[in-house]
């Protein structure tokens, strides 16, 4: 027999692990997206087999690294629109101990990507079909400035449509379900293929004549760049502005200094369509109706947004041309020359070269990956779209 008291120590120490899960609703709605990470990891070593916790940890890694983002670029003074004539006025933001160098935004991005694969991986890991996560998406605000004033929340987004009972729109709620699972996880493989992207190739060239239009405090060889503009309007602009775009244009050109980086951003493409297919699939089999984030066609969703099922048809039109277009099966049509002749897509990622955007637009840089083949045809897209009422890339950033 064992001792009672030997029992009753051994279900004492074990029953942190039968304990209530920490509540990734609570620390979202409250911003402490840090603390909600470290409870909800320290919970899942415990009790891994828990998938509504960890969808609620990929959930607050997600708006942790938003967050996280946020702060590292607004040291610098970010400027929206480029910072031209007619473009909103923002607060001047102190200057950091250092201006923002190239080196120095590679690394911010570098850590974002690290930040995007740290949540893939962890959604990556659910496996139950069922589980719902209910979040108060009215509550969540992002501090993404220096100062207490600078934030980003969905509640603007809410009240804007109208979303639940008028002035009560932080009590707002998606049901988060295992289809949404699918979702956030494609979104992490898009934007870590454009981050893949954005560092294959060099852009300290372009940051050199253009960084003191995005950010108040940019370090350029031109210092005279800093100085203000001696107010030379030409109509809307001045001649510092129109002499700056027609710069910033010039040197949309990159060397590649990372090529391996392409085929990664290519598989994380490759990712993003099969997850979102393994999304739809799940989302038609779903025979409840409970505060979709996307409804299927047979569901009220959350947004009020109805999706019927010729759109959903047409999304998945969509899917099979562009996973045809990826594989390299259909050509992108080429404007010049002969209708018969495209882009092998495919080939782009995996033999990239430099990346000159006005010699693509003129065609010359195209020349590389041009084929005669099956193209992909702007009727089957413009079919498509019309099944979106004309709306497809804001759906297509909906459903991912």
């Amino acid at each position: 027999m064992i001792p009672l008291s030997i029992f009753l120590m051994a279900l004492g120490m074990s029953l942190p692990a039968f304990g209530a899960a920490p509540d990734a609703d609570a620390f979202l709605s409250s911003g402490k997206f840090d603390e909600g990470v470290a409870a909800l990891e320290a919970h899942l070593k415990v009790q891994p087999q828990d998938d509504v916790s960890r969808l609620g940890l990929g959930v607050t890694q997600f708006v942790s690294a938003v967050q996280r983002l946020g702060q590292k670029l607004a040291v610098y003074g970010p400027r929206p629109g480029f910072a031209f004539a007619g473009t909103p006025a923002i607060a001047e933001v102190p200057a950091p101990a250092e201006a923002l160098t190239y080196p120095t935004l590679r690394k911010i991005n570098q850590e974002w990507l690290n930040d995007l694969t740290r949540i893939e991986a962890t959604l990556a890991k659910i496996t139950s079909e069922d589980l719902k996560l209910p979040l108060h998406v009215g509550r969540v605000t992002m501090n993404l400035g220096t100062a207490e004033t600078r934030s980003l929340t969905l509640l603007p987004i809410l009240q804007q449509f109208r979303l639940g009972t008028a002035g009560r729109e932080a009590d707002f709620v998606i049901a988060f379900d295992r289809a949404d699972v699918d979702c956030l996880r494609g979104y992490c493989h898009l934007l870590s293929a454009l981050s893949e992207v954005m560092l294959a190739y060099d852009g300290q060239e372009l940051f050199d004549v253009a960084a003191h239009r995005l950010f108040q405090h940019a370090k350029t060889p031109h210092a005279f760049l800093l100085e203000p503009n001696r107010d030379r309007n030409v109509g809307w602009w001045s001649f510092e502005d129109i002499a700056d775009a027609v710069a910033m244009i010039h040197m949309l050109r990159f060397p590649l200094v990372e090529p391996k980086r392409m085929e990664v951003a290519l598989a994380h493409i490759e990712q993003v369509l099969s997850l979102s297919r393994q999304m739809w699939k799940r989302i038609q089999a779903e025979t409840d109706n409970d505060r979709e984030w996307i409804p299927g066609s047979k569901q009220n969703g959350a947004l009020n947004i109805e999706v019927t099922r010729e759109m959903v048809d047409a999304w998945l039109r969509a899917l099979g041309e562009a996973e045809q277009i990826v594989q390299g099966k259909k050509l992108i049509p080429f404007w010049r020359g002969k209708p018969t002749r495209g882009v092998n897509l495919r080939k782009v990622f995996l033999e990239p070269r430099r990346l000159d955007i006005v010699l693509w637009v003129q065609g010359t840089d195209a020349t590389p990956y041009l084929e005669e083949g099956e193209l992909t045809k702007p009727d089957t897209w413009q079919q498509i779209n019309r099944a979106f009422g004309g709306q497809f890339l804001g759906f297509g950033a909906w459903f991912n």
